[in-house]
């Protein structure tokens, strides 16, 4: 199976304190291709096993929040005006593409309008190089058709 999947994560606090940013994110979108063994696949509940290996793309954004001010409208009186509103301005931003594998297990129920809804739990693992990693464990709930 090809898939494409984005992950967005918040940075947690203490990680934060530590480099002097209050806000910041990582999002990691990837391309895998991943091999399914079923062992029920025509059944109307099916046990599967999934793994494979891919490119990860890691963006993370470090911001701090700011104030925007652009030019509003009022249509009724036929005015500008100065609107002020909130932002958070990017302070520090870094990217990098890295290979990575993943594997894990799901379960999928039949429907009666031929879709199968499924839980899926799949273990990540981003290879950063020089012994490093970057591991994640998202659960995803959805449709099949």
């Amino acid at each position: 199976m090809a898939q494409f999947n984005y992950n967005t994560f918040d940075v947690n606090a203490a990680t934060l304190s530590s480099l002097g940013f209050p806000n910041g994110t990582v999002r990691i979108p990837s391309a895998t291709l991943n091999p399914v063994i079923h062992t029920n696949p025509r059944g109307p509940v099916d046990l599967y096993i999934i793994g494979g290996a891919g490119v990860y793309h890691w963006h993370q954004e470090f911001t701090v929040p700011s104030v925007a001010t652009f030019r509003g409208f009022d249509p009724y009186f036929g005015v500008f005006y100065p609107v002020a509103v909130p932002v958070n301005q990017v302070v520090s931003s870094y990217s990098i593409n890295k290979p990575g594998w993943n594997g894990g297990l799901g379960l999928s129920f039949g429907t009666r309008w031929h879709t199968k809804a499924y839980a899926e739990a799949r273990f990540h693992r981003i290879i950063l190089g020089a012994d490093r990693y970057a591991d994640m464990l998202p659960i995803t709930f959805g449709l099949r058709w």
